[in-house]
């Protein structure tokens, strides 16, 4: 009791002699603003301290792709590597994984709310479905945005927003032995009248215009990949748009005369014997034997020729389905992209992660070292030189591959349908048929 009393006491001499104290006079009040200034700072101090403290630190980003081991080895662990330099908080550990095994885990992590901070997904259409489910981080408003090629653009967007960074581009052209072409005269051709003269030079000389690899049910599309950009999506960019509406049909479209002209050139005999018979890495060996003078292929058959001849000159053109005066518009796609997770624990380290990607320095360490065409703008990576001539007729006009705006089922009923063509089961009408009717089982 004597305790608490003296407690009463000691409060109540205290606020006596508070209430007696002096007022401050007036020359005294001019300071008080900066006191009352000041005193938030010392406030805030500790709290800036503690973000900085907290800024520090360390964060791991699980980065999975299937990006080959022999880049994640040495040109990602490179980019990683430097990442972390210039934020040594964060570090990114990076797996890889062939992709028919990474869509498979990256599929299932998803589902278990296991996601990785950051992993590719497969552009256009394929990657739809994760986006709708929520499991993609809208990055409509990151800066690099608007760095991006309007083609590579398009494959990235789901209902407006961009939710994946395009990283690569291939390209699908004519790739051709310049020593052939030289020997008998030829120049490259720029309309299909041109083309189909050429061919027709080249086989009267005793070898085969164009090798096909038919067997390779994946080789099949790429001719009709080539010829679709001016045929279709130059003078009718809003066709894949028709189709999801219902007003439009691949039987009703140029895609008849695309199959017509495709079997033409067989017919006429450019084509190696038994394309059927022939997969993807036969007609290679055709080529760099000489006794196929064009292959139309992607960029990246171009690694596996030159080992296979590295004494060949090679060259690359864009397939000219097209008549006199016309732009001749390309087939080439994102190959690649990157995300981030939208559960990720860590949303603007990974971001920055992104960002260090897009920069200039370290796109075009990432594509000079895979040999690939930019997704951005303004970007001068090193490629192989029958490549780089395809750089001035990308900045012509292209589309991307078709099956990246397409939904899944209509490509795999492609691939079977041409070869069903070209072994005489089915009719090119029927073949579109198929193909109509899986784009209407299948469209969202």
């Amino acid at each position: 009791m004597k305790l608490r009393w003296l407690i009463a006491s000691l409060l109540v001499t205290l606020l006596a002699l508070s209430a007696c104290a002096a007022p401050a006079p007036p020359a005294a009040e001019a300071p008080a603003a900066s006191q009352e200034e000041a005193a938030p700072a010392e406030e805030a101090a500790p709290a800036e301290e503690a973000k900085s403290e907290e800024a520090m630190e360390p964060v791991v980003l699980e980065f999975y792709h299937w990006f080959g081991a022999d880049l994640g080895e040495t040109t990602i662990k490179e980019i990683n590597d430097r990442f972390h330099e210039e934020n040594p908080n964060v570090t990114v550990e990076f797996e890889t994984a062939d992709t028919g095994t990474y869509e498979q885990v990256i599929n299932t992590r998803l589902a278990a709310d296991d996601a990785p901070d950051i992993f590719g997904v497969f552009p256009g259409t394929k990657f739809h479905p994760k986006a709708k489910a929520g499991f993609l981080m809208d990055l409509s408003d990151q800066p690099w945005v608007d760095n991006l090629l309007d083609g590579a653009k398009v494959v990235a967007l789901y209902q407006g927003k961009v939710m994946t960074m395009p990283i690569d581009q291939n390209v699908i052209g004519v790739i051709y032995n310049k020593q052939i072409f030289a020997d008998l005269g030829l120049e490259v051709p720029t309309t299909w009248d041109e083309f189909l003269q050429v061919s027709e030079a080249i086989k009267e000389a005793g070898i085969a215009p164009m090798a096909l690899g038919l067997k390779s049910a994946w080789v099949t599309q790429l001719i009709p990949y080539a010829m679709a950009p001016s045929a279709i999506y130059r003078d009718m960019p809003d066709f894949d748009a028709k189709m999801y509406a219902g007003e439009a049909s691949f039987v009703d479209s140029p895609w008849a005369q695309m199959m017509a002209d495709y079997l033409d050139l067989r017919d006429r005999g450019y084509f190696n014997d038994s394309p059927l018979g022939t997969d993807y890495n036969l007609s290679t060996d055709l080529m760099a034997s000489g006794d196929a003078a064009m292959l139309v292929q992607g960029n990246w058959a171009l690694a596996s020729l030159r080992d296979k001849a590295p004494d060949i000159e090679w060259g690359m053109f864009p397939l000219p389905y097209v008549q006199p005066g016309q732009d001749i518009w390309v087939s080439a796609a994102v190959g690649g992209t990157i995300t981030i997770s939208a559960s990720t624990e860590h949303p603007e380290e990974a971001k920055a992660y992104l960002a260090f990607w897009a920069r200039p320095d370290i796109m075009e360490l990432y594509l000079t070292q895979k040999r690939a065409f930019p997704a951005f703008k303004n970007l001068n990576p090193e490629l192989d030189p029958a490549a780089a001539e395809m750089l001035p007729p990308l900045e012509v006009g292209s589309y991307p591959f078709l099956d990246q705006n397409w939904p899944p089922g209509v490509q795999g009923v492609m691939l079977e349908g041409i070869q069903s063509v070209f072994a005489g089961e089915m009719t090119v009408e029927e073949m579109l048929q198929e193909m109509d009717a899986a784009w209407a089982e299948n469209a969202e």
